[in-house]
């Protein structure tokens, strides 16, 4: 079974982890649309997620 946590890490993007465009998705659809997916822009089989609003300073991690 496949885990986020265990996901390998890009050392060019801030050590997030490497998933495939398919896990990517689904972890936004699963987040209510609070993650967004982007490839990678050095290695573009990659993709990996972020969190906009937490990530910028305007959410709060007790959320």
């Amino acid at each position: 079974m496949w885990n986020y946590s265990n996901a390998p890490r890009c050392t060019v993007c801030a050590h997030r982890a490497i998933v495939t465009k398919h896990q990517a998705q689904r972890l936004v659809n699963s987040s209510g649309g609070r993650l967004v997916a982007y490839q990678c822009p050095i290695e573009l089989s990659s993709w990996h997620v972020w969190a906009p609003e937490f990530e910028r300073g305007g959410g709060s991690a007790s959320r």
